[in-house]
């Protein structure tokens, strides 16, 4: 076999009932059991701690912390699990120091390394477990490097403590993802490099070409080890509206294409749905093919579960807020439904539109559009691609008869998914 994942399960724990009801609460007992789960799942998957961590290593744990979210948003890794695991290496590893790092995928527009790692209750559980540091990426320095044998992101900045990192154990979130189909070890790598608004870098690995660029990301440096949270994990509109998925399980193994291809199995996809673990696989970074990965610890089919998958789709999600979006990249798609997902979870939108007017979308090529369809209406145009199709002059008409227009400039699609839910809230102050 050229690749071993291992899965531990769970029979439950204390705090998951009150967790899944919306009131995250800490018991010494889940610690505890989680703890030793990690242990089993580490062990069977690299044969010891010893055999991961050597003596004075300085040793980076890279959740995923998402964005600014509390745990009960189920978007973030369970505290529960980095305080055990930063407990268990203190504990149990010759570690010089342990480390918990990251940077939110969404920067500045919900919130910033610091306070997001608060409001996940991740720094303090990172605390309580005994970490040496607390590492608010967006405030290191980052270093800029070529990516050999990239496709198309050939050249990074990538944040410091990456690269000064003696072993990095990547540790993502089980959750499905509007823009990646599923999120695991692979598209947790996206937090390894800073923000830019509205576009460049990060951004720009949330358009066409967002699995490439995964993969690409994964060859300026490998996890010595990967372990899928998927205590609490999250199905349907990920990785923000989704519903919560009690599994109970730990998911763990060196390769970290293997324990994508492996976990999103257990979530009811078959490895090759997902672009990223394909692309990945397809140029040799690790291993896809189940019938090669060696499981240890519970079967994949004993756990599988056919998770509710998300929709890219923002077209008529919402009466009275319509969305024209035609010629253009996928990325305008996901990212305006993202938006549009977190403005219906927490608005009357019947009541919305009947007090605050109708609103219209814009985004990419809109050939169907009649200027007329925009009077009186709130307009949002997204990006700046609709300026080279030939209805641009019928979308700056729009923009002329429009009761008021919000623009989103440069390829917009990462920041628009927590933008343009705010700017349609404000509409309803």
């Amino acid at each position: 076999m050229s690749a071993k994942v291992a899965i531990s399960k769970f029979d439950s724990l204390k705090g998951n009932e009150e967790f899944i009801g919306g009131n995250f609460t800490r018991y010494d007992e889940d610690i505890k059991e989680i703890k030793i789960k990690l242990k089993e799942v580490i062990e069977a998957s690299v044969g010891s701690i010893g055999n991961l961590i050597k003596n004075g290593d300085r040793v980076l744990i890279k959740p995923n912390l998402a964005f600014l979210a509390p745990p009960e948003s189920f978007s973030v890794v369970d505290p529960r699990v980095i305080e055990a695991l930063v407990s268990l290496l203190k504990e149990e590893s010759e570690a010089g120091e342990v480390w918990v790092g990251d940077n939110p995928s969404l920067g500045k527009h919900v919130g910033r390394a610091k306070p997001a790692f608060k409001a996940a209750e991740m720094e303090e559980a990172a605390y309580r477990g005994g970490a040496d540091r607390v590492l608010y990426f967006d405030e290191e320095a980052s270093v800029q490097v070529d990516i050999p044998m990239a496709k198309v992101f050939k050249k990074a900045s990538v944040f410091r403590p990456i690269l000064d990192a003696d072993v990095v154990i990547n540790l993502p979130k089980m959750k499905t993802h509007l823009g990646g189909t599923v999120t695991l070890g692979l598209k947790n790598w996206q937090g390894i490099i800073p923000n830019v608004h509205p576009s460049g870098e990060q951004q720009d690995t949330h358009r066409i070409d967002l699995d490439q660029k995964i993969a690409d990301l994964l060859r300026i440096r490998r996890a010595d080890l990967t372990i899928v949270d998927s205590i609490i994990a999250m199905e349907g509109q990920g990785p923000h509206a989704g519903t919560p998925v009690e599994m109970n399980l730990l998911i763990a193994g060196e390769d970290t294409v293997a324990v994508d291809a492996l976990t999103s199995y257990v979530m009811g996809y078959e490895p090759h749905e997902v672009p990223s673990t394909q692309i990945a696989f397809s140029e040799g970074q690790g291993e896809m093919r189940l019938e090669e990965i060696e499981v240890v610890g519970v079967s994949a089919d004993s756990v599988r579960r056919f998770f509710k998958r998300p929709s890219s789709n923002p077209v008529g999600l919402i009466p009275g807020i319509d969305v024209l979006i035609q010629q253009t990249c996928p990325g305008c798609y996901k990212y305006i439904r993202g938006a549009m997902d977190s403005f219906k979870g927490g608005v009357d939108t019947e009541r919305f539109v009947e007090e605050n007017g109708e609103s219209l979308i814009i985004a990419g090529g809109v050939p169907s559009l009649d200027y007329n369809d925009a009077v009186g209406k709130h307009l949002f145009v997204v990006g700046d691609c609709w300026k080279k199709f030939g209805s641009r002059e019928e979308v700056e008409k729009a923009m002329e008869v429009a009761a008021d227009v919000t623009e989103y400039q440069g390829c917009a699609p990462i920041y628009v998914f927590a933008q343009l839910n705010s700017d349609l809230q404000a509409l309803d102050a």
